[in-house]
């Protein structure tokens, strides 16, 4: 067995990403992404400011619906409509015993999910120790074994819902099933969204008026018909990106127009300050600054400083200043040495 796992790892690492592996050993999986379960848990990462413009627009009934690629879970940190946001790729904030359809726990301040995080920190060993904190790092805050033990149903104790012993006898013969819920290669996506409702967003596509493209090359996951599809439907789009890469892949599947689509070629966060102004909604973003990453504090402090003037530009700057200055503080915890 172990031989067969050696080499399907040496031919494609992302073996590990498969139910069908991670049944058998679960520990590449998890050495993989000790760091990214344990920060999850500990709240080590925050927003930018294109993680926040969906609840704006939210806010002032322009969104009709998020669906995400990423698997971090940030944007539930403020999007206020679970109807509206979908992650189709599953999320690493919600913890899953698979192939159950049903969560184990739901979100990083669950106790269950509390619990796997301090079982991750034990269990599980940092194969990035040789690098930086922010490349992956984190067995400078979290230390870990020199090796692995696999993390099962059992070792959740009485925390362990009725629901699930049935899953924890099966693992006792030898599979296991304990992982974030992202969704692994040989899985489907979900299909239901954050209210936990049906939600199919190919479908939503003819129902909206713009398609906005943010952060994504359109390199090819399924997800990305949502804006392929738009093209044929007349759907205009607007896409943010500091390359070509996601027109290139439009203008190839889903016939670009340059009279309707919109190319936004720059920085994302610069480019959604510019709608939040021309749009009068840049005051809205301030109810964010302490979601907000360091980063983005430093760009809207430079955009605050080159486009408004007088009293207004004096109060916000005030306030980014003051976010900025928390914010140091508390990365300072997570990148003492950095």
């Amino acid at each position: 067995m172990a031989k067969w796992q050696r080499s399907e790892l040496k031919f494609d690492v992302r073996s590990a990403l498969t139910l069908s592996f991670l049944r058998v050993n679960p520990l590449p999986y998890h050495e993989m992404r000790r760091g990214m379960i344990i920060g999850l848990g500990e709240g080590q990462w925050k927003l930018t400011i294109a993680h926040v413009f969906p609840e704006i627009l939210n806010r002032n009934k322009k969104l009709h619906l998020l669906a995400s690629q990423n698997i971090d879970g940030l944007d539930h940190k403020v999007v206020s409509d679970p109807r509206k946001l979908y992650n189709p790729h599953g999320l690493m904030s919600v913890l899953v015993s698979e192939p159950m359809d049903e969560p184990l726990a739901i979100g990083p301040t669950d106790p269950i999910y509390q619990r796997y995080v301090e079982l991750v920190k034990s269990n599980i060993k940092d194969i990035y120790a040789d690098r930086p904190a922010r490349q992956g790092k984190s067995s400078h805050l979290w230390p870990g074994p020199s090796e692995s033990t696999p993390i099962t149903l059992e070792t959740f104790g009485d925390l362990l819902p009725e629901k699930f012993k049935e899953a924890c006898a099966q693992e006792g013969n030898g599979t296991y099933s304990v992982k974030p819920g992202s969704v692994l290669f040989d899985r489907t996506l979900w299909r239901t969204n954050a209210a936990g409702e049906p939600c199919d967003a190919f479908q939503e596509v003819r129902n909206c008026d713009l398609v906005l493209v943010m952060g994504t090359s359109l390199s090819g996951l399924s997800i990305d018909n949502v804006a392929h599809m738009a093209g044929p439907l007349g759907v205009p789009r607007i896409v943010f990106d500091m390359t070509e890469a996601p027109v290139a892949s439009l203008s190839r599947e889903g016939c670009w127009t340059p009279e309707r689509d919109c190319h936004l070629q720059g920085p994302l966060d610069v480019s959604v300050l510019g709608i939040l102004r021309d749009m009068q909604w840049l005051d809205q973003l301030f109810d964010y600054l302490p979601h907000l990453c360091l980063g983005s504090l430093n760009v809207l402090r430079l955009f605050v400083a080159d486009n408004l003037i007088g009293d207004v530009a004096m109060e916000y700057l005030a306030k980014v200043d003051s976010a900025t200055e928390q914010e140091h503080a508390r990365e300072q915890h997570f990148y003492e040495n950095d």
